[in-house]
């Protein structure tokens, strides 16, 4: 057996033990099962699954044992189907459309039973990111924004400048570099067994795209977490958690998206908030992942706020006065009128504006 000091991983006693999953517990996933959702590449569908969920479980659990013990993963579980789905604008621009990415159903159940032992390993060896809020349990865009401006509204109230500063990783789930993230579940504590599934379920995937019932040839993919996967967030969260551990300023997550916050009274002020962006790029070019500098913007608070100008590597970082915040729209003011009509807007669009039907009491608004 090879020395796991020397590799630098955290061991938690039970790195080599068999992975055992019971009937009981596939029962349980399958019966969860959403019947409307649509199939994977193997067209097994959850509509099925879940109908003869008695029936197969027992088998199953066969399955999902010994392929989680030897590591091996069959090849309809590395496949993948890709749906575009249109956003806005231009139908021709490929850019436009939201690729919504079917697996199968079956790995998925496997996926979420090794979830939970994963989740399980992390908590014990207490690597689980404390600034993560997304796909985190007990945690959500409401905890995010709360703990973030709590803060940020504590500096303003004592009359200090403020500096935000919102920071986008460039297609962030599709470019997670397999190597570097192997090598981190490997110093994670995680069983043993699992990270090696994860590290064969990794390797030799295939997607194709399908739409109006054409399907494309197969492409090879080389780097990312599957998306439509239940893994693939949780190996995002663990492959970022050491992102923004430096910082001295507050900062938190929401999966790709970071927000950093600083007190700007000073030169020196700055240069800490300075610092704190050069060590994320520092992350970024070690870890093979880029900004997208168009979402990368700036937020001056604070009626003495001079403005300073930052930079994200060599790019100048733009300034903006208002900012969609994980659905909620932030004023340089920090007042909530901006949000207020942008809800008001949403709901005359679903409502008839006519007097007749539309209350005086909103229209008045």
């Amino acid at each position: 057996m090879r020395s796991f000091r020397d590799n630098g991983r955290k061991t938690n006693g039970n790195d080599d033990m068999e992975v055992d999953i019971t009937t009981s517990e596939v029962k349980a996933k399958l019966e969860q099962l959403n019947g409307t959702k649509s199939g994977g590449p193997d067209n097994l569908y959850p509509r099925i699954l879940k109908e003869l969920a008695h029936e197969i479980a027992s088998p199953l659990a066969r399955i999902f044992n010994e392929s989680v013990n030897s590591g091996v993963v069959p090849y309809d579980w590395r496949i993948v189907n890709i749906v575009p789905i249109f956003k806005k604008g231009r139908k021709s621009d490929p850019g436009n459309y939201r690729p919504v990415t079917l697996t199968s159903v079956v790995c998925k159940v496997l996926e979420k039973n090794l979830k939970e032992k994963v989740v399980k390993d992390i908590e014990v060896d207490g690597n689980w990111d404390k600034i993560q809020h997304d796909f985190t349990k007990g945690r959500s865009c409401q905890t995010n924004l709360i703990s973030f401006f709590e803060k940020v509204t504590d500096f303003l109230d004592k009359g200090n400048a403020v500096d935000l500063i919102y920071l986008n990783l460039s297609k962030a789930f599709d470019t997670v570099p397999h190597g570097e993230l192997l090598a981190k579940l490997e110093k994670m504590g995680i069983n043993m067994k699992i990270e090696r599934w994860i590290r064969n379920w990794l390797k030799g995937r295939l997607q194709r795209v399908t739409l109006k019932g054409e399907l494309s040839g197969w492409k090879e993919v080389t780097s990312g977490v599957p998306q439509g996967s239940v893994l693939g967030p949780i190996l995002f969260n663990l492959f970022i958690t050491d992102f923004g551990t430096k910082s001295r300023n507050v900062l938190i997550k929401s999966a790709d998206d970071t927000k950093l916050g600083g007190i700007a009274n000073t030169e020196k002020d700055w240069d800490i908030v300075q610092e704190d962006l050069d060590d994320l790029v520092n992350w970024s070019n070690s870890n093979r992942m880029k900004f997208n500098s168009e979402k990368c913007k700036v937020m001056h608070l604070g009626i003495n706020n001079k403005n300073f100008c930052y930079k994200l590597g060599t790019h100048h970082l733009e300034v903006t006065e208002k900012e969609k915040d994980l659905r909620v729209l932030v004023d340089h003011r920090m007042i909530m009128s901006c949000q207020c009509d942008m809800a008001i807007k949403k709901l005359m669009q679903s409502w008839n504006t006519s007097d007749e039907v539309f209350p005086v009491e909103i229209r008045r608004c």
